[in-house]
């Protein structure tokens, strides 16, 4: 496989987490070692970019309530 479809399926892992999940189970199974290999970053990546979201969130989150809390009324 190439360079370059290597970093569009980890590019599209990391923005469309559900795609790099449901490539890496997919080819985490097969029997070419290379597909296993990327299989995995592909999961790796689209985990990684799930739990980079939801601290994101959970960040903007907090830090959009801290006002109310700040201001003593």
């Amino acid at each position: 496989m190439s360079g370059g479809l290597k970093a569009l399926l980890y590019i599209l892992s990391f923005f469309v987490p559900v795609v790099g999940i449901i490539l890496g189970i997919i080819w985490m199974n097969d029997q070419d070692l290379e597909k296993k290999a990327i299989g995995k970053t592909c999961l790796i990546v689209g985990i990684v970019s799930i739990v980079l979201s939801c601290i994101c969130w959970f960040a903007a989150s907090t830090l959009s309530l801290m006002p109310a809390f700040m201001s003593g009324y």
